[in-house]
């Protein structure tokens, strides 16, 4: 059997187990708390009181590779929840600790976690910075804060820029982080990056971050990536505003290539809407097929994986429906598709709106059926990872 973790992410944060059975099935077996603070929904990078993506970010709950470890941000007090994972996959709670930018406001902005086995670093990202990236070392399942930080904003600029996602390459070599905006929301509006937008850092000895290389993301606002799986160099991008999905590769310098974007179809009820908010993706085990939750819609998108890159296979593949009160930009009224992580031959998807995590079967040609549900806090519900 495996285990599929979530976090609630209400203001008393706990991380809520389920364990998987063969047929895709989840039971929860244990909630635990985190020790830190959730933000209950409320929304820290637009002020919004409750809204399904309070944390705007991807990896918030990260496994170490060898099963043993789980992360967890805690973004209301900004803090990291260490746990160790036994051998029947439930957790118990080791250490939680500030990452050091001081919260101001009604929460903190950590968002988004990556972890190094072979060092025992852990990387933590926030919304604001500068001071976006901090770093801990993770050992014996205590967290030592380092001193230095990394931030993604571009020289010679006072706009803090906003990430929603880091992610290292497999060979631990370079830490990406992906840029959503290239400002804070405002009354203005949203500032939405467009170029220089995935981030990536050498990872020196000792796990250190090296100076930034920015690069662009074949195309606009590059919310997550995730690599193919047993892969050192190809990943693929979710953009978010550009309702689309791109193949990418980073070279030996740092420098990424990337393909052409693969746009899925915006036409809602006979017109075009869009954007569909594009912000999670996940890749099944066999490389073949890829999955991105489309925000906006409260839908998932399949996308096909070969020879000639990255093309969209379906563009509603799967659908749930919230409670009707949350719309995403577009102005579809939508269930908030969230996180999504494949375990095995399975899909696991969150709609937070709709207070859900849905379970699919992958099938040989991509398709999804529906095999599970379980319930989930409302709205609050971040983050989701395997093991």
């Amino acid at each position: 059997m495996t285990n599929v973790y979530t976090q609630t992410n209400e203001t008393r944060n706990q991380i809520i187990n389920f364990k998987r059975g063969g047929d895709g099935q989840l039971v929860e077996v244990q909630r635990v708390p985190t020790g830190g603070k959730g933000t209950n929904g409320f929304t820290p990078l637009t002020g919004e009181k409750s809204s399904p993506d309070s944390l705007i970010s991807s990896n918030s709950i990260v496994v170490s590779k060898d099963h043993k470890s789980l992360f967890a941000v805690n973004a209301g007090d900004n803090t990291v929840s260490a746990f160790a994972i036994g051998m029947d996959g439930m957790l118990t709670l080791t250490d939680t600790k500030g990452t050091g930018n001081v919260v101001t406001g009604m929460s903190g902005t950590a968002n988004s976690l990556a972890f190094n086995d072979a060092d025992g670093t852990l990387y933590v990202s926030h919304s604001f910075g500068p001071d976006h990236i901090r770093i801990f070392t993770a050992m014996g399942g205590k967290l030592t804060l380092r001193p230095q930080s990394r931030s993604v904003n571009l020289p010679m600029t006072t706009m803090d820029r906003v990430p929603t996602q880091i992610v290292l390459t497999p060979d631990n070599k370079y830490l990406i982080a992906a840029v959503l905006f290239d400002a804070r929301p405002s009354e203005a509006g949203l500032t939405l990056a467009k170029e220089k937008t995935l981030v990536t850092f050498p990872v020196m000895m000792g796990g250190a971050l090296g100076e930034p290389i920015f690069n662009d993301a074949g195309g606009i606002t590059p919310f997550a990536n995730v690599f193919l799986n047993g892969n050192p160099n190809t990943f693929v991008t979710v953009l978010a505003a550009e309702s689309a999905a791109v193949l990418s590769t980073i070279a030996a310098n740092g420098n990424v290539m990337s393909g052409k974007p693969s746009k899925i179809d915006t036409v809602v009820g006979g017109m075009p809407t869009e954007p569909s908010e594009i912000c999670w993706i996940s890749v099944s085990e066999d490389n073949r097929y890829a999955f991105g939750a489309n925000f906006g819609y409260g839908t998932v998108s399949t996308f096909r994986i070969d020879d000639n890159g990255l093309m969209v296979r379906q563009s509603t593949a799967a659908q749930e429906t919230g409670d009707g009160t949350f719309k995403g930009l577009a102005g579809v009224v939508s269930s908030g598709a969230g996180d999504n992580a494949v375990s095995g031959p399975f899909l696991y998807q969150l709609y937070a709106n709709a207070r859900k995590l849905v379970g699919y079967r992958i099938g040989d040609d991509g398709q999804l059926t529906k095999v599970s549900e379980a319930a989930i806090p409302y709205n609050s519900t971040q983050g989701l990872a395997v093991a």
